[in-house]
C-alpha cells in the first residue's frame, strides 16, 4: 500500500520519490515538525523545526527501518539521533533533500538521544 500523498509535497530524489510536511503534531506536544517518508515506507523519519535556534543539539527521530548506521542495531520502535546543525527557519525542498542525503549516508557512529533531547 502507497503513502497517502494528499496534502504531501512530492521529491524525486536520486531516483527515489519521497513525501514530505511540516504540519503541527498534536503527539508531539505540538510541536512543528517536517516529516518525510519515502513511497515504499521504508524511511520515515520526523524532524522538529526550529532546532537550529535553540542551545541543544537538534535530533531526529527516525520512525522507518531505512537508515544509515542502524543497519545491524536491533530496535524496537522509534530511535532518536543527533543531527548537524540545519538552517531550518524555512523548509525547503533543499534542506528536505539535505536530510534525506545526511540520513542515508552511512555513519560510523550515532549518538542516541532521549524525547527531549539528552544523550542516552
Amino acid at each position: 500500500m502507497g503513502v497517502n500523498s494528499k496534502g504531501k509535497r512530492k521529491l524525486e530524489h536520486s531516483g527515489r520519490t519521497y513525501y514530505w510536511i511540516v504540519q503541527q503534531d498534536i503527539e508531539d506536544y505540538g510541536r512543528i515538525n517536517l516529516s518525510i517518508v519515502s513511497e515504499d515506507k521504508k524511511f520515515i523519519v520526523s524532524y522538529h523545526v526550529g532546532q537550529s535556534t535553540n542551545s541543544e543539539t537538534p535530533y531526529i527521530v527516525v520512525k522507518g527501518i531505512e537508515f544509515g548506521g542502524l543497519e545491524n542495531y536491533s530496535r524496537q520502535g522509534w530511535v532518536r539521533i543527533q543531527t548537524p546543525s540545519w538552517e531550518d527557519s524555512f523548509i525547503t525542498p533543499g534542506l528536505v533533500k539535505t536530510i534525506i542525503d545526511w540520513c542515508l549516508l552511512r555513519k560510523d557512529r550515532l549518538t542516541f538521544v532521549d524525547w527531549e533531547g539528552n544523550l542516552i
